[in-house]
């Protein structure tokens, strides 16, 4: 079959709720989480800047954070005149984000339609045959920013697509069929920096701040094994770092262009490798550059040394997944650390006068009543900054569903669901509606806990972030306070 030359794409996150569409692992419901924010679509952006190189004409549109309707893409639709259109979709929103192909078809039935999202990475092919899936072309299940290259290279060549590594594709006989990719970026440097000119990137804010907050990707991969993740699916189980320069070259860009100063070190695990994390630090300080971060770590991989760097070098908020106050849960799902962990880890960040954002997870296959209980005694006892309480939600690729499915605990498909509103997972002891009961209880019970109010007004040093904790605040209690329990 032939294909129309690509010479300008639409790159997209579809209107409806807010989701972090960019990060495949995570795919947060912004709207239902309790302190979630808003992150840039580095993945729309790195693609953007990869078809460049192709001398292909990006656009980039993210309608939910602009809030923006189907109207406005069709008129972006009319108005760009696009060769290919690129979706970046969720496991919870994809039937929805479909109409968009299906208002491309009306308009115009030679546009190439392709999207990108986790769900393609190992879903069952037989999902792609219902009909709302005819209004798609291709979709890629791998690193986002290579595929496409791979993808217009193959158009323009006129490939086999059985050849293009990371395409699903339909066959002549009319079936989908996925290539795996077996490659991964070994020398990330070579990626070009996200495309952030196309950006509104005052849309992506620092929460307590309102200021600009760029993500900045630093590494992909990780070598642990936790039950739920989709990591070493999606990025593999060796890290791959880019170098400091490179990281400080891409931040020096923000700063000096954009005025972004703030940041977020994106990485499956930043504080892995020590070396690394002192390296990125002192390239940042021998620059002289201003500027304030948070990244995610994991309990047993901070010290001393790699924090005393972080502080140094504008690092003002780390994140930890807890996960569970058991640790016979901790240990099924070979998150191979304890509680113990935790409260070290805690100790040493504060010691450094860093913030601690901890994340918990409640619904695995075997939580009770009692277990999610010492879950919310160890956050009420590490007194973070801020918390989240995910619900264990079975991806598919992850040793997590195929557990949950040899137990018969999915409540019918994974699709359409998301860890903070819906998991589609039961546990062996208790209904999902019971484990998102308790997610708001244990969110009422550490937010509005007068003595975390009073600590936290305290710390709000100007009207800005007052204002914006209130803002916060009032959503947390719309979402889980206000809505039906």
């Amino acid at each position: 079959m032939a294909h129309r030359a690509i010479e300008k794409i639409l790159f997209f996150n579809p209107p409806g709720p807010m989701y972090q569409r960019g990060e495949d692992r995570c795919q947060a419901n912004i709207e239902e989480s309790s302190a979630v924010s808003l992150r840039a679509p580095n993945d729309l952006a790195y693609m953007a800047a990869m078809v460049r190189q192709l001398g292909v004409a990006p656009v980039i549109r993210d309608y939910p954070a602009e809030r923006l309707n189907w109207k406005a893409f069709q008129k972006d639709l009319e108005y760009q005149q696009p060769d290919m259109v690129v979706m970046s979709t969720t496991n919870a929103t994809l039937l929805e984000d479909l109409l968009g192909f299906s208002i491309v078809r009306t308009l115009d039935e030679t546009i190439i339609t392709v999207a990108k999202g986790a769900i393609f990475h190992a879903c069952d092919l037989s999902l792609l045959d219902e009909d709302s899936f005819n209004v798609l072309d291709f979709a890629l299940a791998g690193e986002s920013e290579s595929l496409i290259r791979v993808l217009i290279q193959g158009l323009r060549e006129q490939s086999d697509f059985a050849n293009l590594e990371g395409l699903v594709y339909r066959q002549p006989d009319g079936r989908w069929a996925r290539n795996k990719q077996t490659v991964f970026h070994s020398t990330m440097d070579d990626m070009p920096f996200p495309a952030r000119d196309l950006l509104r990137n005052e849309l992506y804010v620092r929460p307590d701040t309102g200021e600009p907050q760029a993500t900045i990707q630093t590494s992909r991969g990780c070598p642990s094994s936790c039950i739920f993740c989709l990591t070493p699916l999606i990025s593999g189980n060796q890290v791959r770092h880019r170098s400091a320069s490179n990281i400080v070259d891409e931040i020096e860009e923000c700063v000096n262009k954009y005025g972004i100063r703030n940041f977020f070190f994106k990485a499956d695990t930043f504080t892995i490798n020590k070396t690394y994390v002192i390296d990125l630090c002192r390239e940042i300080l021998r620059r002289g550059l201003e500027i304030q971060w948070v990244a995610n770590s994991r309990v047993d991989t901070v010290c001393d040394e790699r924090l005393e760097w972080m502080r140094k070098a504008g690092c003002w908020l780390i994140a930890f997944g807890f996960e569970s106050g058991n640790d016979a849960i901790l240990k099924k799902m070979k998150k191979e650390a304890t509680s113990a962990d935790a409260q070290k880890a805690v100790d040493l960040a504060k010691k450094w006068g860093l913030q601690v954002y901890g994340f918990f997870m409640i619904g695995l296959p075997w939580d009770t009543m009692e277990s999610m209980e010492e879950t919310l005694r160890l956050a009420e006892n590490l007194d973070c900054d801020f918390y989240e309480f995910h619900m264990a939600t079975p991806f598919e690729g992850t040793e997590l569903y195929r557990l949950a499915t040899s137990l018969r605990l999915i409540q019918g498909t994974v699709v359409g669901h998301d860890y903070f509103s819906d998991p589609g997972l039961s546990t062996l002891y208790l209904s999902q509606q019971q484990v998102m009961n308790f997610r708001r209880k244990a969110l009422r019970r550490l937010y509005l806990n007068p003595g975390y109010v009073m600590r936290t007004v305290s710390k709000m040093k100007s009207p800005t972030r007052l204002k914006n904790f209130v803002l916060y605040g009032w959503r947390f209690l719309r979402k889980s306070v206000l809505s039906r329990s």
